[in-house]
């Protein structure tokens, strides 16, 4: 696994990973993201966006995915951050201030929006500290690129030792209001194909995983938990997606 390089390719506008391992390519694959977001029913997305107007739904969408880049980004930089919660974030601020995928954000017009948004997704984890980073004993992989032979790839937010001996998949979500298991299927999938490609990948048996959503309406963040069991299950139904997305999308 050391020897292979993991690159991002667009092919046909669509995010695909290329994996060489030793120099030599053994595949290109679609990333999970580009499989559940063209496998699925768009239809409540169309109406939402006909009822707001399109200029509207984008700034939604394009203040979701930023702020949630920012929300990533903080997350990943406040892990290995030591000390008290009030010092890690007074080094969390100072790191921030000077980072290069953060900082980003300041050349666009709508920089300062996306990354007080980003700021507040954040806090709102870190008010609530016990629930959520002093569960982490230890992290295992962090923003790392996974890929599986049953041909998807992806990038996986976190992966660590909890208290009582669990090793978890961590996904960090942002929303506009709370959600619930009907609203989130999709990350259901997603985390159950991380979490098999990570142990096809490196022999390390997650006992499940966590799904952490920050939304506007509401001070503490929500937990979704999957057991091994569920897991599984929703690892079956991603397995559908993946089909019917190649059967729909044969790459010439």
């Amino acid at each position: 696994m050391n020897n292979e390089h993991i690159g991002r390719v667009e092919i046909n506008g669509r995010r695909y990973y290329t994996v060489t391992s030793n120099g030599l390519e053994i595949g290109t694959w679609p990333s999970m993201t580009t499989i559940l977001g063209n496998t699925k029913d768009n239809s409540g997305l169309d109406v939402w966006r006909n009822k707001i107007g399109h200029a509207e739904a984008d700034r939604i969408s394009n203040l979701s995915m930023n702020r949630g880049t920012i929300l990533h980004r903080l997350i990943e930089l406040y892990k290995p951050t030591l000390g008290t919660p009030v010092e890690r974030l007074h080094v969390l601020k100072d790191i921030a201030s000077t980072d290069t995928e953060i900082n980003q954000f300041n050349l666009d017009a709508n920089g300062d929006v996306w990354l007080n948004e980003g700021w507040l997704m954040f806090m709102k984890f870190f008010n609530h500290h016990e629930l959520f980073f002093d569960r982490i004993v230890k992290v295992i992989a962090a923003e790392k690129f996974i890929w599986s032979w049953r041909g998807y790839a992806g990038t996986l937010d976190c992966v660590v030792e909890m208290t009582g001996n669990k090793i978890l998949v961590l996904d960090f979500k942002n929303s506009r209001k709370p959600k619930k298991d009907m609203h989130i299927e999709d990350y259901y999938l997603q985390v159950s194909g991380y979490l098999f490609a990570f142990y096809e990948r490196t022999g390390i048996v997650p006992t499940g995983a966590e799904i952490w959503i920050s939304n506007e309406t509401e001070d503490k963040p929500q937990i979704f938990t999957l057991t091994i069991s569920d897991a599984k299950h929703y690892f079956k139904e991603f397995l559908k997606r993946l089909k019917r997305y190649n059967d729909e999308n044969k790459i010439e």
